[in-house]
């Protein structure tokens, strides 16, 4: 019952979303919309930012569902950036109400443990300190989540492949050169 109950409000929130942006929805509009009282959303999420964060969660779970690997992890980056598209509205009217740096923060939050595993598998048969592997994995999600939120504030206009397609060939490799040189 609570997965459904939190999945009810989240499509309460995107639909409100369609229609105005994030700072001008209340819990109540939420409420109201979902058919719940007040105590029932309190009682899953401290406030609307924090259901937009579980939102952007599942949407992420969805693309990260069958792990990200060294030979699916662009295949998954391109898939997540077609579901952000696809969910244009929710994004836009979202990315108007936070300032740059939560959006960077909600990526962030959401990027680091799925690029952290896939460089620790790419640095498992070498030697190299744990903090330099993160040091790594830090690198790579600053990458990403910087390509993503200038696609955001570029309005996500639907030329992103090009900006995507260079920052794969950049990437591609990279991260193992990138481990030698740490590697001891």
């Amino acid at each position: 019952m609570s997965l459904l109950t939190e999945k009810a409000l989240a499509a309460s929130l995107k639909k409100l979303l369609e229609k105005k942006t994030l700072d001008k929805i209340t819990v109540k509009d939420i409420t109201d919309d979902c058919g719940v009282n007040r105590q029932t959303f309190y009682y899953h999420f401290h406030d609307v930012y924090d259901l937009v964060e579980w939102i952007f969660t599942q949407e992420a779970k969805k693309y990260m569902s069958d792990g990200i690997n060294a030979k699916n992890w662009q295949e998954v980056v391109t898939e997540l950036m077609q579901g952000l598209l696809d969910d244009k509205r929710f994004i836009m009217n979202t990315y108007y109400s936070l300032n740059r740096r939560q959006l960077e923060q909600f990526m962030q939050k959401l990027a680091r443990p799925a690029i952290l595993d896939l460089v620790k598998q790419v640095a498992e048969d070498r030697k190299i300190e744990d903090e330099d592997v993160e040091f790594v994995a830090d690198l790579f999600t600053f990458g990403l989540v910087g390509i993503l939120t200038e696609w955001v504030a570029g309005d996500m206009n639907t030329e992103y492949k090009d900006k995507l397609d260079k920052f794969l060939v950049v990437i591609d490799g990279t991260m193992e050169t990138t481990l030698d040189k740490f590697a001891k």
